[in-house]
């Protein structure tokens, strides 16, 4: 407390008792103090005129304000009221006016401020009875107002005796007295005020204390959560109604002679109760936190048990130390419940996705097994000599086919979306290359319902990129295969805009542009949602799931897709990708191929089917193996034993013992009788669910998916069986081994110049072999030619020179696709010699 507040309080509180005091002593120095009287006489000074004016008319004043006062009470007449008004405003011009007429004579100055002070007093009486409405008083109390008036209107001399001379100024005993009397009634009345002041201030704080003190217990009382504030010794000075329901009406006796037992407290975790060391709200008095921990209550108040959620804090007092604890907790149970009832929706839930992808898997196998006889005949129908009618024949077979095939797929597809196991598969691809094959596709339809198909894109831009070109040309599959079927007369235009980033990224824009009927704003809004059809669409038919599985494609890939329609004027159909971009060098090699008796030896098929036998046959033997049957798993089994296999192909799902079943018995022969493993490669017409490890646990080493790809059956064969031929001379490359260019092995230079300028010649013949320049394919076969003769590579030098010597794009196509086969095997035998050279060296 400082000084200032000190003194206030010191007044205040004893300003009364303090003022007496100091009367007495100072009435008793004065009066000791003989020297400081002496008698003298001096003559009274007169009222200069301004203030004798002044003083005439205050009493003027006061007889018009009395006068309009009485007046008032009488008729309430505003303007009487108005005029008394006017009148109590001009008493205080009047007053400063006489003040500042007496300044410079010290002797008027006391009796002109008792003057003010009747003034004052008078003007006091007539407010009051103005507000009280009545007059209270008799005329005659004003008479000493007239009194003092006229006694300082008065001019005469008058003795002046005992004159108390200090400080240079001279006071009479009367004046002393009365000087002292003030000061004694101005520290009363300021100790009175003051005294007045710290009592309405208690009052309000101790009002204020009490109004808070119900408010918090209004809000601790209508708390959904309990809490509750524990002392340092661990019991229960304070909590709410939501605590004493959830505790028990006992709660007060916790911790004195309450059991843990009685309190009910237990780990959600281990259902064993809590110790008292283990209680949160004891922890809390050692300083520990605790933040949402579940606990199951189950006691008196609650035999049936319940679950809260408990948060406790220590409190710390002015110095650190800690007081007591807060323990803030609610019942949860509700959300418990919906939990578990959540659990049990959930499981309920994965149950019917297992039922539906087992439904789907049984389904594909169904219908994959036929398709694959449909698609693998209609392939091998292709491989014949046929005259451009029954080419034309076969091509709608194989087409409708591919569309059925497309439809499931489509199905499939968005089972495996909603699982959450479709992924991308980011490779370096030729964006040009990619859409150029797909347009190829609707070439026949488009021709067939005669309207216009249009491709816009930058010829000159670099189109090479990394991304999942599988999902992407399966969404503008989708969106051109939805163009074309309802547009009957017009165009259909694919437009590709790209846009270069300075991060190394292109932002690509397809838009799908048709001029078909068009779309109502309400299917607009729906048109992406799963099973969603126009009343167009379902009259072309579909599955209504090809705009969701695309937006959800695009959205994997981290785009965008819309469309923008007017009714029967046509729609856009849009999406954006923003894909690395990549180098011509970077581009994967072509996977087209075509039947050539590129292997050899003797292959096992344990395959139940008969049309998905004939297929397996005609396929294998087209590629130079020798082939046998097996109609199911049982007799698989006994050819292995039997028989002498360099590979089998195992149909997963055959009657008597299916390929896993049949998988495993191989292996076990295998091990007991010492034999080498025979590659097992899986056939198998799931489609939902053909994950790699599925096979290999039986011990499988490979999987082909039906219906059979013939680009993917030479791979699988590639990686298992031996090429038919020798892919590298020796004797050639023998005699290069001698020489020497700049420090390197000259075979080494050589086969590292192969392998950087093979693959674009290479691309060079698919493209122009695609666009019909027979002249342009022949240049890069000779180039190709001669690097691969100085190698000794002579299967691809034959190859190139019967493409050289071609004058038919569809057997440059053919011959293209060999190349790309021979050129790998040439490669990778020519590294492993490389490597064997580089350590024998």
């Amino acid at each position: 407390m400082d000084s200032a507040s000190y003194l206030k309080t010191l007044i205040s509180r004893w300003g009364v008792e303090l003022s007496l005091v100091a009367l007495l002593a100072l009435a008793f120095s004065l009066f000791q103090d003989t020297k400081l009287f002496e008698t003298a006489s001096a003559p009274i000074t007169p009222l200069s005129d301004e203030a004798a004016k002044s003083v005439k008319d205050l009493v003027k004043i006061f007889d018009k304000a009395k006068l309009h006062q009485r007046s008032y009470l009488k008729t309430r007449s505003n303007e009487d009221l108005q005029v008394y008004n006017q009148q109590v405003t001009l008493v205080n011009t009047k007053m400063v006016e006489l003040t500042q007429g007496v300044k410079e004579n010290p002797e008027q100055q006391l009796p002109v401020y008792h003057f003010n002070q009747l003034v004052w007093g008078e003007f006091d009486n007539l407010n009051k009875e103005l507000t009280a409405g009545k007059i209270s008083r008799n005329p005659a109390q004003a008479d000493k107002l007239y009194q003092t008036a006229e006694g300082l209107l008065k001019v005469s001399l008058a003795p002046k005796t005992a004159f108390l001379k200090f400080g240079g100024v001279s006071l009479s005993k009367a004046e002393c007295a009365a000087l002292v009397a003030l000061l004694l009634f101005i520290t009363m009345f300021i100790s009175r005020q003051w005294h007045r002041d710290e009592f309405l201030e208690q009052k309000s704080e101790s009002l204020t204390l009490k109004n808070r003190s119900l408010f918090l217990d209004t809000l601790l009382a209508s708390m959904s959560e309990a809490l509750i504030v524990i002392d340092q010794d661990g019991h229960f000075t304070q909590y709410n109604a939501a605590a004493q329901r959830i505790v028990g009406t006992r709660i007060k006796d916790v911790f004195n002679d309450w059991s843990l037992h009685e309190l009910g407290f237990y780990n959600v975790t281990t259902g064993v109760p809590f110790s008292k060391e283990e209680l949160p709200f004891y922890k809390a008095l050692y300083g520990e936190t605790v933040d949402d921990l579940e606990i199951f209550v189950k006691n008196a108040a609650h035999p049936e048990g319940m679950y809260i959620s408990l948060s406790s804090r220590c409190i710390n007092d002015i110095d650190g130390s800690i007081r007591g604890a807060l323990v803030v907790f609610r019942d949860i149970t509700r959300r418990k419940q919906i939990e578990k009832e959540y659990q049990k929706a959930r499981e309920a839930a994965v149950e019917a996705s297992l039922k539906k992808s087992d439904f789907l898997a049984a389904m594909s196998h169904e219908i994959r097994t036929p398709m694959n006889g449909v698609i693998g005949m209609t392939t091998l129908l292709a491989d014949t000599s046929l005259n451009e009618e029954q080419k034309e024949y076969v091509g709608t077979v194989k087409r409708s086919a591919e569309s059925l095939l497309m439809l499931i797929n489509d199905i499939l597809d968005y089972s495996k979306i909603e699982a959450g196991k479709i992924s991308l598969d980011p490779q370096p691809f030729d964006l040009r290359f990619l859409v150029r094959d797909m347009t190829e596709i609707f070439k026949p339809v488009v021709s067939e319902k005669g309207i216009h198909f249009e491709l816009t894109m930058n010829e000159r831009s670099a189109w090479n990129f990394i991304g999942d070109q599988g999902r992407l040309r399966q969404v503008l599959v989708n969106l051109l295969g939805n163009a074309v079927k309802f547009t009957s007369v017009g165009t259909v235009e694919l437009a590709i805009s790209q846009f270069n980033q300075k991060n190394g990224k292109s932002l690509l824009r397809f838009e799908v542009k048709d001029t078909g009927p068009g779309l109502r704003e309400e299917d607009r809004k729906s048109l992406f949602q799963k099973y969603f059809q126009t009343k167009d669409g379902m009259k072309v038919g579909g599955t209504g799931l090809g705009l969701s599985i695309s937006k959800q494609l695009v959205d994997l890939m981290g785009g965008s897709i819309g469309v923008e329609s007017v009714f029967q004027a046509g729609s856009t159909f849009w999406f954006t990708v923003e894909l690395p971009q990549c180098q011509a060098q970077d581009l994967p090699r072509s996977s087209e191929v075509a039947f050539a008796k590129l292997f050899k030896g003797h292959v096992l098929v344990a395959e139940d089917q008969l049309v998905n036998q004939r297929v397996a046959i005609s396929y294998l033997q087209k590629l130079g193996l020798t082939v046998e049957i097996a109609a199911q798993g049982r007799l698989a089994l006994d050819k292995v034993r039997t028989g002498n296999y360099d590979l089998v192909f195992m149909d997963c799902q055959m009657p008597v013992m299916n390929g896993f079943e049949s998988t495993r018995e191989i292996r076990k022969f295998e091990s007991e009788a010492q034999r080498n493993r025979t590659p097992i490669i899986a056939l198998t017409a799931n489609g939902v669910s053909s994950e790699e490890h599925t096979y290999k646990e039986a011990g499988m080493d490979d999987y082909l998916a039906k219906p059979l790809e013939l680009s993917r059956l030479i791979e699988v064969l590639h990686r298992w069986l031996q090429p038919n031929v020798e892919v590298i001379d020796l004797s050639v490359i023998e005699k290069l081994q001698k020489f020497v260019v700049k420090d390197q092995n000259l075979i080494a230079a050589l086969i590292e110049d192969f392998e950087l300028s093979a693959p674009g010649l290479i691309q060079t013949m698919n493209e122009a072999a695609s666009t019909g320049e027979l002249q342009a394919v022949s240049e890069a076969a000779h180039a190709l030619k001669s690097a691969s003769a100085s190698l000794g590579a002579k299967p691809l030098a034959e190859l190139c020179q019967e493409i050289e010597d071609c004058n038919n794009s569809q057997k440059a196509k053919e011959l293209v696709a060999q190349i790309e086969l021979h050129y790998t095997r040439s490669l990778n035998e020519l590294n492993k010699r490389k490597m064997i050279w580089q350590k024998s060296s």
